[in-house]
């Protein structure tokens, strides 16, 4: 038995081939990075699933890592079948009775995760300085500032 499909998460298109069993869930834990599925199986089998990066990566500075796959609570080796820029394919074998998957990676869409809030006086200083009012030292030192006081990462 084969069960193919797309199904939306975090308005993100998943798209996945189950063998032997049915998926009841798949969500995004943004929390512990990490894609959980829920499945009923019925005998050993695989899950192939197309992940978008922006839903869920697995970085190493800007190098491809590995994800950390368990099922059931016990790490499994996957293949990585297909990537590409915008998405990677895993094949992630399971045993019947299997009802779990974890896809743990370094990177996950935090839809809650706070638009970052520049001062009103950094506004002014930027305007001010477009228009020549004040000078390069002045606006470098408001720049500064704000990596001094982790407002802005560089």
């Amino acid at each position: 038995m084969e069960m193919f499909g797309t199904v939306s998460v975090d308005s993100f298109d998943v798209n996945y081939n189950i063998e032997n069993g049915i998926f009841d869930t798949i969500f995004l834990d943004p929390d512990f990075v990490e894609l959980i599925l829920t499945m009923d199986t019925t005998s050993d089998g695989t899950v192939e699933i197309t992940i978008p990066r922006l839903l869920l990566d697995a970085k190493f500075d800007t190098i491809d890592d590995e994800f950390f796959v368990l099922v059931d609570g016990f790490e499994t080796d996957y293949a990585e079948i297909d990537s590409t820029y915008e998405y990677r394919t895993l094949v992630i074998p399971f045993f019947g009775g299997d009802s779990v998957i974890d896809i743990i990676g370094t990177d996950a869409l935090n839809p809650f995760s706070p638009e970052p809030e520049i001062p009103s006086w950094i506004k002014n200083n930027a305007g001010w300085w477009a228009d020549g009012q004040i000078d390069d030292t002045a606006f470098i030192q408001g720049i500064q500032y704000l990596i001094t006081n982790g407002i802005l990462q560089v």
